[in-house]
């Protein structure tokens, strides 16, 4: 009975370490896409962005070194999707190992209201589709609720939920992570609606 009961201690010490080394992937993965100070990239801090609305960025003529977050989510877009005005944006940007990362975020005066984008522009789109699969496969630990398929949004879209409550879009080399908070009103809805403005941007 002991030698049972041991067993089936181990075992689920087993699986808890594979969900803590799961959870620490996934975690280190997004650590990645922020490009932490120290790993050797050039950073840049976040910043509150006075200068109007960055022209937006046809993926298609995308050069390395130009994504901008706040180009394929523009202030003039935060407002129709909001309804209304809306603070100045705060943004971040990131380049290491060829990888780009530019983060937009957008909310109302009251703070109600946010959209907000964080893209991921890897060197090639094999690269982008292989991290987007592997962050899907990831996903189910950190938001405690299994990935959602959405279609009609790009090359392939996904939505997690629970702790998260983001939407992923693939978009030939970009990783799109797409986040949206109307007051009480569905989060998915909105988040398909600040998609499409982003990939309107991108044909």
């Amino acid at each position: 009975m002991r030698i049972l009961e041991l067993t089936r201690y181990r075992q689920k010490q087993t699986k808890g370490v594979v969900r803590m080394k799961i959870r620490i992937a996934f975690i280190s993965l997004l650590l990645s896409l922020i490009a932490l100070e120290g790993c050797g990239g050039t950073k840049t801090a976040e910043t509150r962005n006075s200068a109007g609305d960055s022209p937006p960025i046809n993926s298609s003529k995308q050069a390395s070194g130009k994504l901008d977050a706040c180009g394929l989510l523009t202030k003039a877009d935060a407002e129709s999707l909001m309804g209304g005005s809306v603070k100045e944006p705060t943004t971040t940007r990131n380049e290491m190992s060829g990888i780009i990362v530019s983060q937009c975020r957008y909310s109302d005066a009251a703070g109600d209201k946010q959209v907000g984008l964080l893209a991921r522009q890897a060197p090639t789109a094999t690269e982008a589709k292989q991290v987007f699969g592997s962050a899907r496969n990831a996903s189910k630990d950190l938001a405690g609720t299994d990935p959602q398929t959405v279609s009609g949004l790009g090359d392939d879209a996904y939505w997690t939920g629970g702790n998260l409550s983001q939407l992923n879009v693939l978009k030939d080399n970009f990783w799109l992570i797409i986040t949206a908070r109307q007051g009480k009103g569905d989060r998915l809805a909105a988040s398909k609606d600040v998609a499409n403005k982003i990939l309107s941007h991108m044909q």
